[in-house]
């Protein structure tokens, strides 16, 4: 639903672009430090091609 609200907000900008959220299910009960760390490091490793200022616009309101 998120992603779908978005996309009405964007509308009212009148700039060409849809919308979208994301996230991970990612549960760290019962995990060391390391090995949210390690998470943590991919997750953003991978995020980091996806976001960005010539990429996305934040969502400043989230």
């Amino acid at each position: 639903f998120l992603g779908f609200e978005q996309i009405l907000k964007n509308s009212l900008t009148t700039l060409p672009m849809g919308g979208g959220k994301g996230g991970s299910d990612f549960d760290p009960k019962g995990k060391s430090d390391n090995e949210v760390m390690r998470f943590c490091q991919s997750f953003m490793t991978e995020l980091q091609r996806h976001v960005g200022a010539d990429t996305d616009v934040l969502a400043g309101d989230i």
